[in-house]
């Protein structure tokens, strides 16, 4: 069987538990190595990162966040990266180091699944309008910038899942928006 389709597989039961047992709205973020967060609504992402082969590899810095369709910043949702921030340059850029609500921590020490959640506010706290947003990432093991990708989702009143294609050095992505 295929690391994709073992992975949306994962992802799917990972859904159904989400579903059955009802969890609170929270904006988290977590790496493998950590429970996998919780939504009842809100959008649920994974990815797997890996390495790029850069100066410090496996060691890396990884920011996920949000902006809306015209790529204004909504919110950090995951920064795992405290000596090295600087080397975050696309999300330092768009989110002028914004982290409300955000989950951070220091420099990760190698790679794989990481998840992010985010409950539909900006940095202020108050929801956002329905509409297109883009989900970013960005990963770096060098000092400087590394690659970043992102897809869109539509924030909505219909659940949404989609498997955007793979970006350099993140594989596997999954997305799932829930809504209220």
């Amino acid at each position: 069987m295929s690391q994709k389709r073992k992975n949306l597989i994962g992802f799917s039961l990972l859904l159904a538990i989400i579903s059955f047992v009802g969890f609170g709205c929270t904006t988290a973020a977590v790496t493998s190595s950590d429970a996998v967060p919780t939504v009842t609504s809100g959008l649920l992402i994974s990815a797997t990162t890996s390495s790029s082969g850069g100066q410090y590899a496996p060691k890396n810095v990884v920011a996920i966040w949000v902006t809306d369709n015209s790529d204004k910043f909504v919110k950090t949702l995951y920064v795992k990266a405290a000596v090295r921030v600087s080397d975050l340059i696309k999300w330092r850029s768009v989110s002028s180091s914004n982290k409300t609500d955000a989950i951070t921590g220091a420099t990760r020490d190698g790679h794989g699944t990481i998840y992010a959640t985010w409950n539909g506010t900006d940095i202020n706290k108050k929801v956002v309008a329905d509409g297109t947003y883009k989900v970013w990432m960005e990963m770096t093991e060098n000092s400087g910038a590394g690659p970043n990708t992102s897809f869109t989702f539509v924030k909505g009143t219909a659940n949404q899942t989609i498997t955007p294609a793979n970006g350099a050095n993140f594989t596997n992505i999954t997305s799932n928006w829930m809504p209220l």
